[in-house]
Parts: structure tokens; sequence; C-alpha cells
């Protein structure tokens, strides 16, 4: 059963509450960046990480495997390769190279009218470390990162740990991500559901839905 919940809670609003992912939504997420200094070239750096499962590999610490033991798993198989995983992490905010344009005042704006809620696949070490670069992201109403509850977009279970943790009907959210997949995840769910291209589209999708921004 999706939530449920009466009174003045945000589900009681009369506009639609809007839940946001952050990479490629809110921060611009280019994890070559975090590697390049590491290789002749981004080719190179994209064949590295295609021969080593590497997004696979980072989205087990999204869904809250330590940090320390990923690297040294991945350094054992690819011992050749072990300075490299230990690199991406120390070296975690230059794959985080700056805000998404125009999304943020969007955040904002809906902020000072209501609540705003965030679904992100992100591990907890890697979040705590990014939100002191980009304060704005403490200010969400509610947000399930991946890495506290064990689960990754695009599973079920994670819009719904949003919605029973804060009493939201899954029909009165509206979705914002980047990828397909988790869009289609969402209103399968119940929600309403955007897929993010750009700040300027965004806004005029939210208008529709009466959103003030």
């Amino acid at each position: 059963m999706h939530s449920l919940s009466t009174g003045n809670s945000p589900a009681a609003s009369a506009h639609p509450i809007p839940v946001f992912d952050i990479g490629q939504v809110l921060l611009r997420w280019d994890p070559l960046g975090a590697m390049t200094r590491h290789f002749e070239s981004r080719a190179a750096v994209e064949s590295f990480m295609e021969k080593v499962g590497f997004m696979d590999w980072h989205a087990r610490q999204d869904a809250g495997r330590p940090i320390a033991e990923a690297v040294a798993a991945h350094a054992a198989l690819h011992p050749a390769h072990a300075g490299v995983f230990a690199a991406f992490y120390e070296d975690w905010l230059a794959s985080v190279p700056g805000e998404v344009p125009g999304t943020r005042a969007i955040f904002e704006a809906l902020l000072e009218k209501g609540p705003v809620f965030g679904i992100s696949n992100f591990a907890r070490e890697l979040f705590d470390r990014t939100v002191p670069a980009y304060p704005f992201l403490g200010r969400f109403t509610g947000l399930v990162l991946s890495g506290d509850v064990g689960i990754n977009k695009p599973d079920p279970r994670i819009y719904a740990i949003l919605c029973e943790r804060h009493g939201l009907e899954a029909n009165r959210c509206v979705f914002i991500d980047d990828s397909a997949r988790n869009v289609e995840a969402a209103r399968a769910f119940g929600m309403d559901a955007l897929l993010f291209t750009d700040a300027p589209s965004l806004a005029d999708a939210l208008r529709a839905r009466g959103l003030p921004v």
C-alpha cells in the first residue's frame, strides 16, 4: 500500500509534492573527472571503466557498501589499477563539477512555498562530503539516500520508503529524475514523474501542475 496521510501533512497540500533526484538534476556528475589525471585521455578512462565494470561497482557503494571495503575488493580483482579506485573516492568532488544550470533556483523557489523531498542513489559517505560544497542539499524537507536504506532506484521499495516516512500519497508526488528507468519506476509505483532534460523545461512542466516556480 503506497502511503496515507491526513490533516496538515505534506500530502494534504493543494499542490503536488515535488521529489527531486540529485545527480544530473541538481548537481552535475562526471565520474571521469575524478580519474582523468591517471590516464592519457578521457577515452582511456572510458575504456578502463568498461573493462573493470566501474559503474556496477560504484552502484554497490550507492546501495550502502562501505567505500574502504569496496576499494579493497576491487583492488584485489584489478591490482594494476588499485590506486585509481582509491583516488576516485579521495578526489570525489572532482566528479561533482558544479550545479546543473537553473535547477537550484527552481528547488529554492519551491521550498519557499512548501515541502520539497528527494530520492537519490548516493552513498552516505559521499553525500556528507558533498554537502559542504553545495549547502543547499541540506535543505530538503526529507531525503532518502540509497546508501542509507540499502536500495537503489529503480527498485520500487525506495519510493515506498519516502512515502511511508513522510506520510506522502504516491499520487500526490511529482518525481524528477534524469533516468528514464527511474521515471518509469516512479510512475509504476503511482507517482507523477518527469524526465529531466533542462531547467526551463522542468519549470514549465511544474507550472503546468500548479507549482509556484
